[in-house]
């Protein structure tokens, strides 16, 4: 290959997608550091030959001219996209979309189109694996709350550059909406909600608020203030995301039915779980857990495949759950 086409494509990959760009100056710096030495002129040339047939844009109004490809554009330079990187892009598209953020989300749609492309033209079973799998989460699945655009961008930008956001946003039990000022220490996915972990300016704790409860967002460039000793995984471990009902651990002993239950010797409940077999249908676990509000629904909806060992007052307070509901569903019989 001649030395010209090894320049135009080290070119090609030094220009990035639009809104970034890059300047005539800035490439050839660059282009220096790969040993091409070429004048500005020569770049400015090299570019708007290269333009006729690559999705090349120009901002003439600023000097020196910048340089982009074009937002939408597809990236046929070779290598082509393989079969196994266009199926991660396809399934990155239908299973990690809700978690990007949305500017890192425009970027990859090019890819996304062209993975999908490549998948349709390919005849390699491969091709196929989109159309064989899918992904179903535990629960009744309901529909995810719509989130608004521009307070997902803000939010997302404000915890990569670790800034604190303006958000108007509006609380279950708050009377109407309020302008707050958040430090935002991370996001946890939890079908159907987004949560955006992190303090309110003024108010005492940690708090959980609900993304789709947020109307309009403002990025404050303060650094944001988060306590040392904070870790996302230390506070979901807690059972803070489980609606706590109170802070101290429950040390939980069950007698379980096989092989309804089985999956908890699989899936423990907990680090410390200890299973015991007792004979051909039960076995034992002893665990520590959140006193959560999950854990008493699991339990009531679990009552037919187990017993309560440890500890008493969960078991009384379960057992009054139960009583009570088929109170009603007998009264309305």
């Amino acid at each position: 290959m001649s030395n010209t086409a090894v320049r135009y494509l080290t070119m090609l990959r030094m220009v990035p997608r639009h809104p970034r760009s890059i300047t005539t100056t800035e490439l050839a710096e660059r282009l220096e550091e790969h040993d091409f030495s070429v004048t500005m002129r020569s770049i400015q040339r090299d570019l708007e030959k290269l333009s006729v047939d690559f999705p090349l844009t120009v901002d003439e109004g600023s000097r020196p001219y910048r340089w982009s490809f074009d937002r939408n554009a597809t990236m046929d330079i070779i290598p082509a996209l393989d079969l196994p990187a266009a199926l991660t892009f396809e399934l990155a598209r239908a299973y990690l979309s809700p978690m990007l953020p949305p500017r890192t989300l425009s970027h990859l749609r090019p890819h996304f189109a062209e993975a999908h492309r490549t998948l349709l033209r390919e005849k390699n079973p491969l091709g196929q694996w989109p159309n064989r799998v899918r992904v179903i989460n535990r629960g009744l699945g309901g529909q995810r709350p719509a989130i608004d655009a521009d307070v997902l961008e803000i939010v997302t930008e404000a915890l990569l550059c670790e800034y604190r956001c303006k958000l108007t946003y509006q609380a279950r039990n708050w009377p109407e909406p309020e302008k707050i000022v958040v430090h935002p220490f991370g996001l946890i996915f939890r079908d159907p909600n987004v949560y955006l972990i992190g303090t309110i300016e003024g108010r005492e704790g940690i708090r959980q608020l609900v993304l789709h409860r947020a109307t309009t967002g403002e990025l404050s460039e303060e650094p944001l203030e988060r306590p040392e000793d904070f870790d996302l995984d230390l506070y979901i471990r807690s059972g803070a995301m489980g609606i706590l009902r109170s802070n101290e651990p429950v040390y939980l002993k069950l007698r379980c039915d096989k092989p309804a239950l089985n999956h908890l010797i699989e899936s423990p409940l907990g680090f410390d779980q200890i299973t015991t077999e007792i004979n051909d249908t039960t076995f034992e676990i002893a665990v520590t857990v959140g006193d959560t509000q999950d854990l008493r629904w699991w339990l009531t909806a679990q009552a037919v495949h187990l017993d309560i060992l440890e500890p008493d007052w969960l078991k009384e307070e379960t057992a009054r759950t139960l009583e009570s509901g088929l109170q009603r569903i007998c009264s309305k019989v």
